[in-house]
């Protein structure tokens, strides 16, 4: 019972709508209660006393200025049910929804226009955040998360503010979501590759695993690319555990399933069958000609046993590997597109990975990937890995980490 009850006074809007008034008022005329009107509209009775007391208005008749009627000081404190509305000459107080909504309007615009910062927090908010947005590219959630003290405001106040012209910091120096792709033009001098590889692993076929297996470990996979045209160069193989946003990033010579190969083969060398069975027991990615040799991951070297499963996503649908696609805009903080790889080394992909997974999210409950991953894949094996966590006012997701 109790449950239902709380149930029932869970709304997602805080705030009254103007079809909720005009629920009020019309229960109102009909003389139902607040705690009935409340169970209409799923909120607390004493907001519906709050509400009509609030934005009651007095309605003169005949010139009669005095209000003797005793009613009006218990509830509903309003004359919108009462049977005398019509022939009493008294004063009477009424309940408007249109009237209500209107001045409750009227009231947010003008509080919230109002600014609440002095000029000395401003200048202490300045001072604090604007190397981090401004030179180190950090997020709104992760300034947040690395000074709540400093921001006694919501999100979108402090959106408002940026606006205004209160902060150092300007939209454009706000990260960027990262840009559709450019459709890539069909490289007709390649090799048609056999795609019976695929039987049995497609996104169907994962479906139907998680469905078995709802508590997998599932291992989203792509590749980023550097400078485009011709046969391609240096490129990133980046793996993504899915339930933490923890990113893995390898480069490769090109982008061959020979070099993908060998990642995973020294991922097997490094963590032993068993703890990469564990971690990497799903590998979801796309229909790339460098995933051609699924099997080269799904099996041990040593003893031959089935260690992963590799599916493949259906053709043109990204989103169904959503999180690593998203992800990906991290690295383009660093490196945008167009940006050659040709000067890195894997040293700089381990920094590179440090500085993302060490981010806090919003979707991670303001925790970053490596403080969400480290009890699951665990602190070993993230050593086995190369990465570390860095500092929040530390993290630098500018082109000017990886400058030598």
């Amino acid at each position: 019972m109790n449950n239902s009850k709380n149930m029932s006074f869970n709304k997602k809007h805080k705030h009254l709508t103007y079809k909720d008034r005009s629920i009020i008022q019309e229960f109102l005329t009909y003389g139902h209660s607040f705690t009935t009107i409340g169970k209409r509209i799923h909120k607390d009775r004493t907001t519906i006393a709050k509400e009509v007391k609030h934005h009651r208005f007095v309605r003169y008749c005949s010139g009669r200025r005095t209000v003797v009627c005793n009613k009006l000081s218990k509830a509903p404190y309003v004359c919108n049910g009462c049977n005398l509305l019509v022939t009493c000459k008294q004063p009477k107080y009424l309940y408007d929804a249109a009237v209500a909504d209107h001045e409750y309007r009227s009231t947010l615009s003008s509080t919230r226009s109002r600014l609440r910062l002095t000029k000395s927090q401003i200048a202490d908010i300045n001072e604090v955040i604007s190397p981090l947005m401004i030179h180190k590219h950090h997020s709104v959630n992760h300034v947040y998360v690395s000074h709540p003290e400093l921001l006694p405001f919501s999100k979108s106040t402090f959106y408002r503010y940026v606006d205004l012209g209160l902060f150092n910091v300007k939209n454009i120096d706000l990260p960027r979501k990262v840009r559709f792709k450019i459709k890539k033009e069909y490289d007709y001098s390649r090799k048609k590759i056999d795609t019976r590889y695929r039987l049995g692993r497609q996104y169907h076929d994962f479906q139907d695993y998680i469905e078995w297996d709802p508590q997998a470990s599932v291992v989203e996979m792509d590749t980023v690319i550097g400078t485009p045209g011709g046969k391609g160069g240096k490129c990133f193989l980046t793996l993504l555990f899915r339930n933490f946003n923890f990113m893995l990033i390898y480069l490769l010579p090109y982008r061959r399933s020979q070099y993908v190969t060998e990642v995973f083969n020294e991922l097997k060398k490094s963590l032993g069958d068993f703890e990469f069975s564990r971690l990497f027991e799903v590998i979801l990615t796309d229909n790339g000609s460098e995933f051609s040799d699924p099997e080269s991951i799904e099996f041990s070297s040593i003893n031959g046993e089935r260690l992963s499963y590799v599916f493949f996503c259906d053709p043109n649908a990204s989103w169904q590997k959503g999180s690593i696609e998203k992800n990906h805009e991290y690295i383009r903080y660093v490196l945008p597109k167009g940006t050659s790889f040709a000067g890195l080394s894997q040293q700089d992909c381990y920094l590179l990975a440090s500085h993302i997974n060490s981010v806090p999210r919003k979707s991670l409950n303001n925790h970053s990937p490596y403080e969400a991953a480290i009890g699951f894949i665990g602190e070993n094996n993230i050593h086995k890995f190369n990465i570390t966590q860095i500092p929040y006012d530390d993290i630098d997701l500018t082109i000017r980490l990886l400058r030598r």
